[in-house]
């Protein structure tokens, strides 16, 4: 490992200094950082997060990153979190794999560029060369000189962002193993290779508008011959193990959070291979999708990683034997779920009470919450009555304990000041409604408060609805105008 070499003596009246002392300290400090950058690579190195806490102390707070040739820039703190997550990726590095440095000449003085080009072993099985060119821009802090990194550009194999290089990879061509799935005649195998060809999703699943699935039943059923997991934000933790179960609940949480950008993009699914071989095969799929239910929301990239193998049980088909699914560098899940989860919680409540006869009885529009409860048990208190933890229990307490019959909903209104950030595991929000007699000019209008509390599930990267607290109705005037309408 290069000394560290960034301090303020060695920059102190840096303008000044002469041509030859700037080139050779740009020479170490160039080195050191591309050596951190290569040496951080792996959570197999002993000393990863000291490399690691060298590129952080290294970078300016405006930093921007191109990765991969991405469409997404990251800034600061996007970018760490995609060195992060890629370290589980890496076997250990090998001193001696290929590993180039140099600095670009003819820069000003206050300018360091540096490119930086290494090879890295996957433990999916191929060997990949990454490539950094990193610019520092000289400044002054507090009275003391420093090179922060401004931008970085991250190209080369790219294998587990942004768009596959295999002249950076040990890779040939992908022909063969499309064709290979072509003459495959297991039909879930069979939905993968269509997802390959995007112009085919249309035709894929039964129901528009959401994010494959058909093909997630290509993966191998005997769980001991299934390596799957699924991404965390613990950087020094490796991916939890998932069953074949758990993968397809996951992603069943994924596709109620997530969607395509538009009914009509039929070009949100990449898949790009990373390795070939006659009897085995790994891929990247990439979804472009958007969170939640707001038009033209921010478009962020999901990565799946897959390995195919043939005739694992002799019988001549093609089984996903590995799958991780990767975390978006450009958010912070949990953040960006609870941004959303209230929205999609009311949707559903609306899509509920719409969907039934009218006039609906007020008390049957709970059958919303088994769409985001833990295998249909919620706990609820309603009206200060006894507990309740299924929908029927709930349905009936809500018909007979104390609350007013024969009315219907009429309004809603969600209450944006009681979603609380940063999003914690445990947290709540609320929504408050209003029923009114069947009869036009029969009794008064009745307000009642709900208050969800949810719960964050690890494994499934979703909130669920733990508990719901229903107030007893109280009467309001005859005019509710800060309520939107229902029906």
């Amino acid at each position: 490992m290069v000394a560290r070499i960034m301090n303020a003596q060695v920059l102190r009246d840096w303008m000044e200094k002469d041509d030859k002392y700037v080139e050779s300290v740009k020479n170490k400090l160039g080195e050191e950082i591309s050596q951190n950058f290569r040496w951080q690579s792996s959570l197999q190195d002993p000393l990863w997060k000291s490399h690691a806490a060298l590129i952080y102390a290294a970078q300016d707070k405006n930093m921007v990153a191109e990765v991969c040739n991405s469409p997404f820039k990251m800034n600061q703190v996007q970018f760490n979190y995609f060195l992060h997550k890629n370290r589980n990726t890496f076997r250990p590095i090998d001193p001696n794999a290929p590993y180039t440095f140099y600095i670009f000449p003819n820069t000003t003085k206050d300018v360091l560029k540096l490119f930086s080009k290494f090879q890295l072993s996957s433990w999916w099985g191929y060997n990949v060369t990454m490539i950094y060119n990193v610019e520092f821009k000289y400044q002054v802090i507090d009275k003391q000189g420093r090179f922060d990194i401004v931008h970085i550009v991250v190209g080369g194999g790219c294998t587990e962002h942004g768009i596959v290089n295999h002249e950076y990879t040990d890779v040939g061509v992908q022909k063969e193993a499309l064709e290979a799935l072509k003459q495959e005649n297991n039909r879930h195998v069979q939905a993968l290779f269509d997802i390959m060809s995007p112009a085919k999703i249309k035709y894929l699943e039964q129901v528009d508008y959401e994010i494959p699935w058909v093909w997630l039943e290509a993966l191998e059923k005997n769980d001991e011959y299934l390596e799957a997991g699924v991404c965390n934000h613990n950087e020094e933790i490796k991916f939890p193990a998932y069953t074949g179960k758990m993968i397809r609940s996951w992603y069943r949480r994924l596709s109620q959070m997530w969607k395509p950008p538009n009914k009509n993009d039929l070009d949100y699914v990449t898949v790009q291979m990373l390795s070939v071989h006659d009897t085995e095969m790994t891929a990247r799929i990439t979804m472009r999708l958007e969170i939640g239910l707001r038009e033209n929301a921010t478009i962020h990239e999901w990565n799946f990683k897959i390995r195919l193998s043939f005739n694992k049980h002799g019988d001549n088909h093609w089984y996903i034997t590995k799958f991780h699914a990767l975390c978006p560098a450009t958010i912070d899940y949990m953040q960006e779920s609870l941004k959303h989860m209230p929205e999609l919680i009311t949707e559903h409540f609306l899509e509920e009470v719409r969907g039934q006869a009218q006039p609906a009885q007020w008390y049957s529009s709970v059958d919303f919450i088994k769409k985001f409860s833990m295998n249909e048990y919620v706990e609820a208190n309603i009206c200060e009555s006894r507990e309740a933890t299924n929908l029927t229990q709930i349905r009936l307490t809500m018909m007979h304990k104390h609350l007013p019959a024969n009315t219907t909903l009429v309004g809603y209104r969600l209450i944006p000041s009681s979603i609380k950030f940063p999003a914690t595991e445990s947290t709540t929000f609320q929504m408050n409604t209003v029923t009114k007699p069947l009869k036009k000019d029969d009794g008064w209008f009745y307000g009642q408060k709900w208050t969800f509390h949810l719960k964050w599930h690890n494994r499934d990267q979703f909130y669920y609805i733990e508990k719901l607290e229903l107030t007893c109705p109280e009467i309001l005037a005859s005019e509710v105008p800060n309520y939107l309408r229902i029906g």
